[in-house]
């Protein structure tokens, strides 16, 4: 699962992600757990960004989106996620 998101995030999405965080920027999931109590999906993520004033400008937000887009080609009919995302300038 990790793996088949990192490829729609920075490969699929690669262009929406650039128009966010600037030409090289990538995404790297670092954690996917499946919470039984709540019935969601947690997932914790790595944002390597190269252009500051464009995260400045969407924040996370836009990872968050670009998350929700690939989610829907997994397969998984599940809408509740839990986003844990750290960012790095690169």
């Amino acid at each position: 699962m990790k793996r088949c998101l990192y490829i729609l995030l920075n490969e699929v999405f690669k262009n929406d992600l650039e128009l966010l965080y600037g030409k090289g920027s990538k995404i790297e999931i670092t954690n996917i757990n499946y919470c039984t109590n709540d019935k969601h999906f947690s997932i914790q993520c790595q944002l390597y960004i190269t252009d500051i004033k464009l995260y400045e400008e969407t924040n996370t937000e836009g990872v968050e989106f670009l998350l929700k887009e690939s989610w829907k080609y997994t397969g998984i009919n599940q809408d509740k996620l839990a986003l844990t995302t750290s960012v790095d300038f690169i």
